[in-house]
């Protein structure tokens, strides 16, 4: 009986070595963390706000971290895509989401029954503010945003506009509410495509972040009628805010963020969030990033949670505010939001595709009026 009883105390001795080895050892504790290559997983497609900045962002951060970061762009869903993928992955600190702020905002106004939760994610940091502009082809007839909107209500239904996100698309239409006006409005895979269906006529105004942007309006290709955002852009300082405009109660800052797998080990996330303010602190990246139109937002994994809630509320409110009241329309190109949402109070009305041509054939082909039925629930 004493055998047993040493044997027992032995054993329990030898887990109790064996178990604190493994906590002190264990990359899950950050210890040693990184070990391999991490995947940053984009939201949107190459190009946009969002992809431009991950990259400069993670080139930097990865010298200080020691290991590669890999870029994998996951566009559609207007962030959903991604989120729903990182959402499933395991919070080792070998995959984290880098995002526009409709994802883990607006979307669950619009969308009350995505693949993903709040919750499934910890908030990190917020990284930039992206300026946010409405914009037309050079040639089209409106000298201004106001121009444009009278034309719109003349023609009720004729004119489109085309954007990539929830809050943006959210906001829009709470702009078309309040002037009475009817237009479609399309909403994209990513600002590229976007763009480009601006530019083959395929829409009328584009509402989309600047830095896409920025190439055609450097071209002569599209110009700008007014920014979205709350200041006007000192790199163009002749484009009106909406706030001057007199639709003050549409004009909104938005911005990008990044997020782990909820349960992430509080040692890996200090050192992840640590490697990325270092590089948004430095000039030159602060450089590189307003070249291309967007600017350094740093806010810490507290702060920033917070921020997201507050976000997630305003848009809540927006939505029973400014809402059309029966069904927000929307369109979505190459999207997989359909699927993505298909448990969502979703309805397809197929429609005939409009004039398509060349690189358009086939989006056109698939293009597919959505009409989603607001909701206001809250989500965990």
């Amino acid at each position: 009986m004493g055998t047993s009883f040493f044997r027992k105390k032995f054993v329990a001795f030898f887990f109790a070595i064996f178990s604190l080895n493994c906590l002190f050892s264990s990359p899950t504790w950050g210890l040693d963390y990184p070990t391999k290559p991490i995947n940053l997983v984009v939201a949107t497609s190459p190009g946009s706000a969002t992809d431009v900045h991950a990259r400069i962002l993670a080139e930097v951060a990865s010298k200080d971290l020691g290991v590669p970061i890999v870029i994998v762009c996951k566009g559609g869903g207007m962030g959903g895509v991604a989120a729903t993928f990182v959402a499933n992955e395991k919070p080792d600190g070998y995959t984290f989401l880098a995002t526009l702020s409709a994802a883990m905002t607006s979307n669950f106004v619009l969308f009350p029954d995505l693949a993903y939760k709040r919750a499934d994610f910890v908030p990190l940091f917020r990284s930039i503010i992206v300026p946010t502009n409405i914009a037309v082809k050079a040639d089209s007839p409106y000298g201004g945003l106001r121009d444009f909107l009278d034309a719109a209500k003349k023609s009720p239904g004729k004119l489109r506009s085309g954007t990539t996100s929830a809050s943006l698309a959210l906001i829009w239409e709470g702009l078309l509410k309040n002037e009475g006006i009817d237009m479609t409005s399309m909403t994209y895979k990513g600002a590229a495509d976007s763009l480009l269906a601006l530019l083959g006529g395929h829409i009328d105004c584009n509402i989309n972040p600047l830095s896409p942007m920025v190439p055609y309006v450097e071209e002569g290709k599209i110009r700008l009628l007014a920014s979205i955002s709350s200041k006007r852009n000192k790199n163009y300082p002749d484009v009106p805010t909406l706030k001057e405009l007199g639709f003050g109660d549409f004009s909104r800052d938005f911005w990008n963020g990044f997020y782990a797998p909820a349960g992430l080990p509080q040692p890996i996330m200090e050192k992840f969030v640590k490697a990325f303010e270092k590089a948004l602190s430095l000039p030159d990246v602060q450089a590189k990033l307003e070249k291309v139109g967007i600017f350094p937002g740093y806010m810490g994994p507290k702060e920033f949670s917070k921020f997201v809630d507050e976000e997630y509320e305003f848009y809540m409110r927006f939505a029973k505010k400014n809402s059309r009241g029966d069904l927000m329309r929307t369109s979505i190109l190459r999207s997989n939001l359909v699927t993505l949402f298909a448990q969502s109070f979703v309805s397809i009305l197929m429609t005939p595709p409009g004039p398509c041509g060349g690189f358009f054939q086939d989006q056109c082909a698939e293009d597919e009026r959505v009409r989603v039925k607001l909701t206001w629930r809250k989500h965990p």
